[in-house]
């Protein structure tokens, strides 16, 4: 919906992965902030940012093979 029909009709990865890597501002700021800003005051921050990070970029991965297979399916 983000991105609109014609991103469904040609999906690309580009996209897909910024979308995931914006949705990794609401951890950093709204969830982690017990843990200080960007979980800040842990034992390993940057271990759990990379963590974060890496789960993002999955999730944005997932929304471009979801778009594809819709596409692939449509197309049928």
């Amino acid at each position: 919906m983000i991105m609109g029909m014609k991103w469904l009709e040609n999906p690309t990865l580009l996209p897909a992965l910024i979308v995931g890597l914006v949705t990794i501002i609401a951890p950093f700021f709204i969830m982690q902030p017990a843990f200080g800003i960007a979980a800040s005051n842990l034992q390993d921050p940057n271990i759990l940012r990379l963590r974060s990070l890496l789960t993002h970029s999955v999730f944005g991965i997932g929304l471009f093979v979801s778009a594809y297979v819709i596409n692939y399916i449509c197309s049928i």
